[in-house]
């Protein structure tokens, strides 16, 4: 995979510096079983429904994040971006979901019954609180790493020779698609735009939330792989 330069301009830019700084959690992302296994279609499917259903919650509770960060939004360009995210994380990738959810035997019911992992309850909360409590610039960098590391990941697995019969093909296309590339492209240039505005502090919390949020992006795959439940 070769993320590292998609979706930047030039080596100087914010966003540039600081996913060269989740080089280490990238290279973690890309050895994840989960990825790998989807990408072969080999990944039980006990793994896949737990990893959909964790989704699902994060999906509701990202979109939420979205109608915060449109809030915020210095102009209404930014503001309707943002709320058209919120609504596609809620209908286009719900809708995915759908498929999933009736290919894969899960029902409504578990749907509701679901409670989040560890790692799902842990990165909605920074999200949402990071959206919450902190500027524009800082909960754009929060939110950015999801749309661009499911680009990356979607792209590398696009890269490879499709396999036939892959139960999971729906969702490598889903994220290797040229308009999931594009919306991920402009995330980052708007997140570039909010830094060249910031100060120095504020883009050293920027630098913060993104790396954190990456770390969690690690964290949520491995949890769907390991089948986390609450240990107590």
């Amino acid at each position: 995979m070769d993320g590292i330069t998609q979706g930047t301009e030039t080596t100087e830019s914010f966003t540039a510096a600081a996913w060269g700084q989740i080089k280490p959690i990238m290279a973690e992302i890309e050895r994840l079983p989960l990825l790998e296994r989807l990408s072969d279609g080999t990944l039980p499917p006990e793994v896949f429904r737990h990893y959909i259903l964790q989704d699902a919650i994060y999906l509701k509770h990202y979109a939420r994040c979205l109608a915060i960060v449109a809030a915020k939004a210095p102009d209404n360009a930014q503001v309707l971006r943002f709320l058209g995210s919120a609504q596609k994380a809620i209908t286009v990738e719900q809708g995915l979901h759908a498929g999933f959810l009736t290919q894969f035997g899960i029902s409504s019911a578990d749907v509701t019954a679901a409670e989040p992992s560890p790692a799902c309850f842990a990165y909605t909360n920074f999200l949402l609180a990071t959206a919450y409590h902190s500027s524009y610039a800082v909960a754009l960098s929060a939110i950015l790493p999801c749309f661009w590391i499911y680009w990356h990941v979607g792209e590398g697995i696009k890269s490879k020779p499709a396999i036939e019969g892959n139960v999971f093909q729906a969702w490598i296309n889903t994220y290797g698609d040229p308009q999931f590339a594009a919306g991920a492209r402009e995330v980052i240039a708007l997140t570039d735009i909010a830094a060249r505005a910031a100060s120095a502090p504020e883009r050293q919390l920027m630098g913060d939330a993104f790396a954190r949020a990456a770390q969690y992006e690690w964290m949520f795959w491995d949890s769907a792989w390991r089948l986390e439940k609450w240990p107590v």
